[in-house]
């Protein structure tokens, strides 16, 4: 069973990761996104969508396949689950 000092520190948690993944929806439609794909161990790639607030991140088997990926992140219209019009003035 939580005790309540467990649950307060969860959703704490919680309530953090929702901000950070908002903020990181914004500066993603205000543009300040970076964009790097590094090698990893083998002959797969790590990619990462980078912003003052936030960071998305994936893997992908080809350097070729984390490109699309990362042009697919650039292009998205919807990031964390959040639209450049839900935001609104925000962006």
């Amino acid at each position: 069973m939580e005790s309540t000092t467990q649950r307060n520190s969860r959703i704490a948690n919680e309530d953090a990761g929702a901000h950070s993944a908002f903020n990181h929806a914004i500066d993603f439609f205000r543009g300040l996104a970076t964009y790097e794909i590094t090698p990893s161990i083998g002959t797969s790639f790590s990619y990462k969508q980078i912003t003052p607030r936030g960071q998305l991140s994936g893997w992908a088997k080809t350097y070729e396949e984390a490109v699309a990926k990362v042009e697919a992140l650039k292009n998205a219209d919807n990031c964390n689950g959040y639209t450049r019009k839900q935001l609104g003035s925000l962006v």
